[in-house]
């Protein structure tokens, strides 16, 4: 199986609280041809887990949203790994990678994006992700 057909098996899920920052990054990935679902804040992330279930996904998270915030996302994730061992996360922040000093978390994030992303960088690691 080559990396595109690998990559056509995902989800790709963008969780992030700014709808227009959700619009942008969407229009960005629509050229992988993958299925793209958005998710306004860590509820709503949650719910689209369950939708998601045992299918492979990767998640675009941005660690600061209302209700249930990345770093908790992250936290629920690692407290059972089996149940989402399909996901593949990428951070999106803000915040400098050097403010992403939570040791804990890299263990259970594939990698870091600062915003304003990089489209071809961002697109690499979506397909790396993948693989």
């Amino acid at each position: 199986m080559d990396n595109l057909e690998r990559l056509l098996e995902y989800t790709l899920i963008i969780a992030d609280d700014d709808p227009i920052h959700r619009l942008l990054l969407n229009i960005h990935f629509r050229e992988l041809h993958l299925p793209i679902v958005e998710a306004a804040n860590g509820q709503d992330l949650l719910e689209l887990f369950e939708r998601f279930k045992g299918k492979p996904i990767i998640l675009l998270l941005d660690l600061h949203m209302p209700d249930l915030d990345g770093y908790e996302v992250i936290q629920l994730m690692s407290a059972n790994p089996e149940k989402y061992k399909n996901i593949k996360t990428i951070v999106l922040s803000g915040s400098s990678a050097l403010d992403f000093d939570k040791d804990w978390i890299h263990e259970y994030v594939y990698g870091f994006v600062e915003k304003p992303i990089n489209k071809t960088a961002m697109i690499e690691m979506i397909t790396e992700a993948a693989n």
